[in-house]
């Protein structure tokens, strides 16, 4: 098993089992104690540079969950969306292209208890993300219509708040949009842009965003 979370441009890999290759620029260390991964974690968080790669083959659990209760955890959920012309939904925000996501809140629980179970009745927790990521494309792009196709593969990344140091796990969906719909970035979010872009002119789109989207986006691609 592997888990992957990005600090900045930065990444630090979780891995259950020691290593066959060492990537340049990676560091490679077995996981022994907690103490020694947070004062690990803790610098390489500060310097944020190359690969950071943590392995435990009898002890993946316990590295897992050492490491994540180092943090604080945010629950978002998000959508990749497509368009009938095969052209994807971006937002500009911060200076950054991103994907529309957001944090998942108490309407979206409550939502799920009184809703239409989607797609999975015996996962609670998908149902809120999804009802989360529907609600967060409509409110930053001004979406009206959106079909909600499959499950994508979690991200996760690291970022500050004052001393707090806050894991975002998001959940995305694979959705599909149409061109009828008007589009009308979410200002009040920081929101400047939304556009669609076609899926074979990402070379601008992959110059100015955030590393964690890449591997989703890319994975998206290569299955469609």
């Amino acid at each position: 098993m592997k888990i992957e979370i990005y600090c900045n441009d930065s990444l630090i890999i979780l891995l259950d089992a020691k290593p066959e290759l060492k990537l340049p620029n990676e560091s490679q260390v077995q996981y022994s104690k907690k103490k020694a991964l947070q004062e690990l974690v803790s610098e390489f968080e500060k310097s944020s540079k190359g690969t950071l790669l943590i392995w435990s083959a009898e002890k993946y659990k316990q590295l897992v969950k050492a490491f994540f209760n180092f943090h604080e955890i945010v629950e978002a959920a998000g959508g990749v969306v497509f368009n009938e012309h095969d052209e994807i939904l971006f937002i500009h925000r911060n200076g950054k292209w991103d994907l529309p996501k957001g944090k998942i809140n108490g309407k979206d629980r409550r939502k799920a208890v009184k809703g239409k179970p989607k797609p999975d009745a015996a996962d609670p927790d998908l149902q809120v993300a999804c009802n989360a990521a529907i609600r967060e494309v409509k409110e930053e792009t001004g979406l009206k219509k959106i079909k909600l196709i499959s499950e994508l593969p979690l991200t996760y990344h690291i970022y500050f708040a004052g001393s707090r140091r806050i894991i975002k796990r998001t959940r995305w969906f694979r959705m599909e949009g149409s061109t009828d719909d008007i589009l009308q970035p979410q200002i009040t979010e920081g929101i400047i842009i939304a556009r669609w872009v076609p899926s074979n002119s990402l070379g601008c789109i992959f110059m100015h965003t955030y590393e964690s989207l890449k591997p989703l986006i890319k994975s998206v691609l290569a299955n469609t």
